[in-house]
């Protein structure tokens, strides 16, 4: 399945992207401002309804050029972090690299504001191996990388919500002054 981190929907939204590195990763980094929002749009984990996207919402997502996953990081109007969402994927794809897409493996990981790592998906992952969508070299993949995603989440908690904080405030500036 093909996604792209662009959203369409009842809401206007203010869109900028540019190339990043940080340690060895290079990826196209994007910021979404949601504005004139029609219909809040909200997900649901552990018996709780979480919106993600109403007005002042922030979006910031991180494409890597080389990685196995998609990081989409979620702050309400208040600038508190709702959460962070990792897909893990076969391919990131920058044919339009003002709109890259990645192939979705099906496999997430979701960090909610308390902090707590939860691996998503894991039924929809085998069930996509067992009708022959998703390859044995895939399936193992997917299943690595989340891995060690989540040994380096653990591991580097608060150094990568300081990096996207960071990068956060960084896009906001260039979003203001190029568009």
């Amino acid at each position: 399945m093909i996604a792209s981190g662009m959203l369409s929907g009842k809401s206007n939204k203010k869109y900028f992207s540019k190339k990043i590195s940080f340690g060895e990763t290079s990826a196209i980094a994007s910021i979404i401002k949601w504005y004139d929002v029609k219909e809040k749009f909200e997900v649901h984990y552990n018996f709780k309804d979480e919106v993600i996207i109403d007005n002042g919402y922030t979006w910031i997502q991180i494409a890597p050029f080389d990685g196995n996953y998609w990081i989409k990081v979620m702050y309400d109007e208040k600038d508190n972090l709702i959460e962070i969402y990792i897909d893990v994927t076969k391919n990131n794809i920058f044919d339009d690299i003002n709109n890259p897409e990645y192939e979705d493996l099906f496999l997430d990981i979701v960090v909610p504001r308390k902090g707590h790592i939860y691996q998503m998906d894991d039924v929809e992952l085998m069930k996509a191996y067992n009708e022959g969508i998703v390859s044995e070299k895939d399936y193992k993949m997917a299943k690595t990388v989340c891995k060690k995603i989540i040994s380096y989440l653990n591991e580097h908690h608060q150094e990568f919500l300081d990096l996207l904080k960071n990068l956060k405030y960084e896009l906001e500036y260039d979003l203001e002054n190029n568009c």
